[in-house]
């Protein structure tokens, strides 16, 4: 079974909605580190970029297609969903699209929210994503937030009724009513290699095919981590997390998300 491995491709500073000026960047490292060690096990994945990461560093994105990778929005700026009105979020969405099919020279069909920050529910952004001609959206996290974790929307992909699809990330359900994200670097930042393998064979006979993700500057350890509570534990487990995803990819099959799920692109 094949598995959809994808990227968010974004730097340090977005996670935590800083003012990029005068930052540091390390976007194009961190990614270009992640392509090496999905060419040593011949692995392809979906690229969600930053339309402004693209147009920063247009040569990365042109990497990642020459890679043989799919590519994707992430939004022009890291701005959570909830947080933009109507037009702000069109304009965004729109502008991203844009400037990485132009740069890429590909068609982009797939988006993914910043944070994840479509609700299950709320129809308005999926209804500009298809005004938009976007086809797929990855944004919607099939558990709701903590406390709760109640699952929210299917654990497989499925179609609004506009007909965009929705393309969940894989999550765990334990004792049929507590439900964990699996896909996150986080869980292979902490959790045990021989555990999460264990949980990849669950998911898998339980739902079927997964998404998977990552971030590149989780990748990088001499990488700064924006302030705010708990954001500690963004750079947990770094130091290990190259050795334990070429583990993964090693016993895992992955692919982009178009490939893994063909329907979400017809």
């Amino acid at each position: 079974m094949r598995h959809a491995f994808s990227v968010d491709v974004e730097d340090w500073y977005h996670d935590g909605a800083l003012n990029a000026d005068g930052a540091e960047s390390r976007v194009e490292r961190n990614t270009m580190r992640l392509l090496e060690l999905l060419a040593a096990r011949g692995i392809h994945a979906t690229f969600f970029f930053l339309g402004e990461v693209a147009q920063r560093f247009p040569q990365l994105a042109r990497e990642v297609v020459a890679a043989g990778h799919e590519v994707g929005s992430h939004g022009h700026q890291h701005r959570a969903v909830m947080r933009l009105t109507r037009g702000e979020f069109r304009n965004d969405v729109a502008r991203s699209l844009r400037v990485i099919a132009d740069v890429t020279g590909q068609p982009v069909w797939g988006y993914r929210a910043p944070y994840f920050s479509i609700k299950a529910g709320v129809r308005w952004p999926i209804e500009i994503l298809g005004e938009l001609g976007v086809r797929y959206d990855a944004s919607i996290l099939a558990i709701d937030r903590p406390p709760g974790l109640e699952l929210v929307c299917p654990r497989t992909p499925f179609r609004h009724p506009n007909g965009v699809w929705e393309v969940p990330v894989a999550v765990l359900q334990f004792l049929h009513f507590w439900h964990l994200p699996l896909a996150g670097g986080s869980g292979l930042r902490l959790l045990p290699p021989r555990l999460l393998r264990r949980w990849v064979r669950r998911f898998e006979h339980d739902v079927g095919a997964g998404v998977f993700y990552l971030h590149p500057w989780e990748l990088d350890m001499d990488s700064p981590v924006a302030p705010g509570v708990g954001r500690w534990l963004l750079r947990v487990g770094r130091r290990r997390l190259a050795e334990r995803l070429d583990g993964l990819l090693r016993e895992v099959r992955f692919a982009p998300i178009s490939q893994v799920f063909q329907q979400v692109t017809q």
